[in-house]
């Protein structure tokens, strides 16, 4: 009985281990915590991580909450909203705003597609590349700033959580567009199970906070997602690593948008 009874626990535990890998992978790529497993980590692990990053993306707007409120009784909104947004920034090494500046300075090469990928591979930041960092910044302090107090809270931690979500689901189905890089490793033949897995962590996510505004920010964030995925499609014929950041990015900004 001793033995029957032990079986399911010994089951269970090489499924919670790749799990814990999973989620230690994806905020390994997400952040720049040094997280990621010591040993080489299953291709398979990293394939499957995709699908996590929506809860990376809580973890962190939880992380900028408590953030924010520690510093509530000594700064006023509009100066917590720049350091909660510097914070984001540099937890996630700016990759995701480096990712949209090439995206706008690819999309200004119009429907050249050569010019386009080789404008993704370039690290240099160009006009159209600065003035969308400009842009998205400012807009993601004006929505925090003014967010009222019952959705600032909510603000923070659903955008960075929908915001990865989107960086899912904008990959779905299109091919990545260069032989090698961070995504080659996550876009699979798992990325359907990925997409379930992390819409399920999303609606979670928002059912925290079952109200209507929470609620039309994933419909928002959906409705983006999709609009660029078909974009993309339209556009390149896939997607890079670059445009997946670039998707974060948007997503992200919108919900604090709505929830502003």
């Amino acid at each position: 009985m001793n033995a029957a009874g032990t079986e399911p626990a010994r089951s269970a535990a090489p499924i919670a281990r790749h799990i814990g890998t999973r989620i230690r992978l994806a905020a390994a790529f997400l952040t720049i915590l040094p997280v990621a497993p010591s040993a080489q980590a299953d291709p398979a692990d990293v394939a499957a991580s995709y699908g996590w990053f929506p809860l990376v993306g809580f973890f962190i707007g939880a992380a900028l909450c408590v953030f924010d409120r520690a510093l509530a009784p000594v700064l006023n909104p509009s100066l917590r909203s720049i350091l909660v947004i510097a914070a984001l920034a540099a937890v996630t090494g700016a990759v995701h705003l480096d990712g949209l500046a090439d995206a706008a300075d690819a999309l200004g090469a119009g429907r050249d597609r050569a010019r386009s990928l080789e404008i993704l591979r370039d690290s240099r930041i160009g006009s159209f590349g600065a003035i969308a960092l400009i842009f998205i910044l400012t807009l993601k302090f004006v929505a925090l700033a003014t967010a009222a107090s019952a959705n600032r809270g909510a603000a923070l931690i659903l955008a960075p959580g929908l915001g990865r979500w989107a960086m899912v689901a904008v990959a779905r189905g299109l091919d990545y567009l260069r032989p090698s890089g961070a995504g080659s490793g996550l876009l699979t033949e798992t990325n359907g199970r990925n997409l379930r897995v992390a819409t399920i962590i999303a609606l979670a996510g928002v059912a925290i906070f079952a109200v209507r505004r929470p609620l039309a920010a994933i419909i928002v964030a959906a409705a983006i997602a999709y609009a660029l995925r078909a974009l993309y499609r339209r556009w390149l014929g896939g997607i890079t690593g670059d445009l997946i950041g670039a998707a974060g990015e948007i997503v992200e900004t919108a919900v604090l948008i709505v929830l502003s």
